[in-house]
């Protein structure tokens, strides 16, 4: 059976002109829920800003300075435009966001006119894997298991270092997993310097090399940012349930754990596209 794109598709699209400024992108996104914004003119695509945008502004000193209304969609979306047609297979739509590394493809409603019709995001076909090819996949079947780990004290300067590189970090303490931190933790604190807390005033040598009372700035810790609303699958469980937990949560990956609760690997939303794509020549 050939799943088509148009049954799993997000329409009318969310989207902003791209003189806009980062203000705005941001307002739209939590307004809407979404985490992809279509940048266009005319009713036409010119580019597209998602989350990961915003957490490339935090590790980008070009940009992480200015406020966010000084900056413009045009600045910063990412192009060209990837589109896909209405009647291509979700399996299509799969393999073309694998091959460009991206999150999401515009629908356009014909190669001629290039007019938005819709957009298809990583969840959407989440959706399609779930309600169409649960059953065909084992979660140990695509677990990575080359996974970024870090603790609760780790300071959130290394997540982002791990995230900028489209990699959610699992936090561990003493060998069990507490938490995750991805993108939708990072994307919106409001500027760089925000994750510094107040400076405490200690004891300590001034930089001209005298005993004073010098200021220090504590970073924030991954643990006051991380999500610990999480579940887990097992190796042995369905793929389409991590799908399923991915969906229901919100979030961009689902650890896998052994029968001792240790942390095996985990099941990303590229995880599913992988599937997806496969299941093209499985089913």
């Amino acid at each position: 059976m050939r799943i088509k794109v148009e049954h799993y598709m997000s329409h009318p699209v969310v989207a902003a002109h791209p003189m806009d400024n980062l203000a705005r992108i941001r307002n739209l996104m939590l307004r809407f829920k979404v985490g992809h914004i279509v940048i266009s003119s005319d009713d036409k695509p010119q580019g597209m800003i998602s989350r990961s945008d915003f957490v490339k502004l935090m590790y980008n000193r070009k940009w992480s300075y200015k406020p966010l209304t000084e900056i413009h969609a045009q600045d910063i979306m990412s192009k060209p435009v990837y589109a896909v047609l209405p009647s291509r297979s979700v399996t299509y739509a799969a393999r073309r966001m694998l091959e460009k590394g991206i999150g999401s493809l515009v629908v356009v409603k014909d190669a001629a006119s290039m007019s938005i019709a819709g957009i298809t995001t990583r969840t959407d076909l989440l959706r399609a894997f779930v309600e169409n090819y649960s059953g065909l996949f084992k979660v140990e079947d695509y677990v990575e298991k080359d996974v970024p780990t870090c603790s609760p004290e780790h300071s959130i300067f290394y997540a982002v270092e791990k995230i900028v590189l489209g990699q959610p970090v699992v936090v561990v303490d003493r060998g069990r997993v507490v938490g995750i931190v991805s993108r939708r933790d990072l994307a919106f604190l409001s500027t760089f310097f925000t994750t510094f807390k107040k400076p405490l005033r200690v004891k300590g040598i001034s930089p001209r090399g005298v005993e004073s009372v010098i200021k220090v700035y504590p970073a924030v810790m991954v643990s006051e940012i991380m999500d610990t609303d999480i579940a887990f699958v097992r190796p042995g469980e369905d793929l389409a349930t991590a799908a399923q937990i991915m969906i229901r949560s919100g979030v961009d990956v689902t650890p896998v754990v052994n029968e001792n609760d240790e942390l095996v690997g985990v099941v990303t939303k590229q995880t599913i596209l992988k599937a997806l794509k496969d299941s093209a020549s499985k089913k």
